[in-house]
């Protein structure tokens, strides 16, 4: 099933199940968790507050093929921001929760504009291809475009990773939802120094959105591309601190991510 499936049924269904398609494994891959819990959470926010902010914590793995429950508890609401919880319950488990944050445009005397920054051109670099057995499930509806870095237990040196990515297949406009699992979609960036296979696992994971989707000047799709780039910015006693940044394709940078990686390697 598609993406935008699930994020319809989200929206009008408590409990359902997400195909082995979207896993890795036997469980689904953080990113559609954690945009099925805000896509639930959304419904209870005006559609004039774009997003903010989101904080997601993995309590644990959420299984494929295996009903689940999603909710959301709306914590405040003021005359600019709001403020909600999201959970998705397994087996009596919470194993995925959000709280996200909403707000409306103020005035500013304030007003500091991220640098600009040059993005390598689409289609100089290396993709990275579905292959059975060898990727991740999920990674037949996403595409990649690798510009710095290497591939997963590759030995690399790298403490970076870079490159384009998309929704395969997907037309509808790009939502909140669709943004967030774009960008958890990449693989941690330490997982290219290992010399051999080994887990990791995302424990939690902070994103701020800089640009919101609603308000670029020209909106995207679901299916077009947008630059990804991370950085290890420190690894020891078997967790990771990486950083990243997301830009549209024109350059500009729409949200910036913070996530703790543990890793078993």
């Amino acid at each position: 099933m598609s993406f935008e499936h699930y994020l319809h049924k989200a929206r009008t269904s408590d409990l359902f199940s997400v195909d082995r398609s979207w896993g890795q494994g036997r469980t689904l891959f953080g990113g559609v968790s954690a945009a099925i819990a805000l896509e639930k959470a959304r419904q209870q926010i005006d559609i004039s507050r774009p997003l903010r902010s989101l904080s997601v914590s993995f309590c644990g793995a959420t299984l494929a093929d295996q009903d689940f429950h999603v909710s959301s508890q709306l914590l405040s609401e003021g005359k600019s921001v709001s403020q909600i919880n999201g959970h998705i319950i397994q087996n009596d488990k919470v194993v995925t929760q959000i709280t996200a944050c909403y707000g409306i445009e103020r005035e500013s005397e304030v007003e500091v504009q991220a640098q600009p920054v040059t993005i390598p051109e689409l289609g100089t670099g290396q993709r990275m291809s579905y292959i059975s057995g060898l990727t991740p499930e999920f990674v037949q509806h996403i595409d990649y475009e690798y510009t710095r870095g290497q591939f997963p237990f590759s030995n690399s040196q790298y403490n970076e990773l870079a490159g384009w990515m998309r929704f395969r297949d997907a037309n509808e406009a790009m939502s909140e939802s669709h943004l967030i699992a774009l960008i958890d979609s990449w693989p941690p960036v330490a997982l290219q120094k290992l010399k051999k296979l080994a887990p990791a696992a995302t424990v939690t994971w902070n994103l701020e959105i800089v640009q919101p989707l609603s308000l670029l000047e020209k909106p995207l799709t679901a299916g077009e591309w947008l630059y990804y780039e991370a950085e290890i910015q420190q690894a020891h006693h078997g967790y990771v601190h990486t950083e990243a940044k997301v830009y549209s394709p024109d350059g500009t940078l729409i949200a910036l991510s913070r996530q703790l990686v543990t890793i078993y390697g």
